[in-house]
């Protein structure tokens, strides 16, 4: 009678232990792969190399992120240099190139990592002391405007702050002629190097005839031809094409103020 309940108590302890035995194996196998999807989750960075700068807002990088080797900025956009040529696209293309291409940078991600023509949107990093949001750099000089893309507005923020700087000293795009006029590079609200143009074009000294000192015979004057009609100012081309005669009572019309050998220039 105590051999059946002795069987049974040893079967219930070989089960509960065979379950116990079970539930850790179980638990060591699955713990990697539960470890390397918070991993993959929470991973909301990546230490890249910068290979080569497409433009001002575009990079590529190595190793690949999110399966690919281009990276668009977030949150910023910078004139183009591609197809039609903007303005200060080639200062910001040229200033990306210079802080970036070659430098081991940081990547941060937003809520969406790859835009709709495949490329990883990304925040980028440069390994200062203080830690340099480059986006931001771009903006606050005056190299890009800001473009907020719902969801990643991250920060949206700081770079809105860095815009309203640049446009208050008329830096870069928000300068009176962006970034480049006639005469050079404007940076920081200032232009280096330049020519003169329009009012300022100094005017062609004209060849002058050496006078005789001895009187020359005159000859019999046919009669005087019939002058040529007053030219207007649109006779001479508008205010588009070249200089324009002197006006009957000898000044120069107020669409063209400056006077040089008796021809009148905007």
């Amino acid at each position: 009678m105590l051999l059946m309940p002795l069987r049974m108590v040893v079967l219930a302890a070989l089960v509960l232990v065979s379950g116990l035995t079970l539930w850790v194996a179980w638990e060591v196998l699955t713990a990697p792969t539960a470890a390397v999807q918070a991993q993959s989750t929470d991973n909301d960075t990546q230490q890249v190399s910068v290979t080569r700068v497409v433009d001002g807002d575009t990079i590529e990088v190595s190793p690949e992120v999110e399966g690919t080797s281009d990276v668009r900025l977030i949150g910023v956009d910078t004139p183009e240099v591609f197809g039609e040529e903007e303005p200060c696209g080639p200062e910001a293309s040229d200033f990306t190139k210079e802080q970036l291409e070659g430098q081991d940078v940081t990547l941060e991600f937003d809520e969406d990592r790859v835009d709709p023509y495949g490329r990883a949107l990304a925040y980028v990093w440069l390994p200062d002391l203080d830690g340099e949001l480059f986006n931001e750099t771009l903006v606050r000089r005056g190299l890009a405007r800001v473009l907020t893309v719902e969801p990643n507005v991250k920060y949206e923020d700081r770079f809105l702050a860095a815009e309203t700087e640049a446009k208050d000293q008329s830096l870069g795009v928000w300068a009176t002629e962006p970034c480049t006029t006639a005469g050079g590079t404007t940076t920081g609200g200032t232009t280096t190097g330049g020519t003169t143009t329009g009012a300022e074009r100094p005017t062609t000294p004209q060849p002058t005839t050496p006078q005789p000192t001895t009187p020359q015979p005159t000859t019999p004057q046919s009669a005087a031809p019939t002058p040529p009609p007053e030219r207007t100012i649109l006779d001479s081309g508008g205010p588009k094409h070249g200089p324009v005669p002197l006006m009957p009572d000898g000044a120069c019309p107020a669409e063209y103020p400056a006077e040089r050998a008796d021809l009148c220039y905007r």
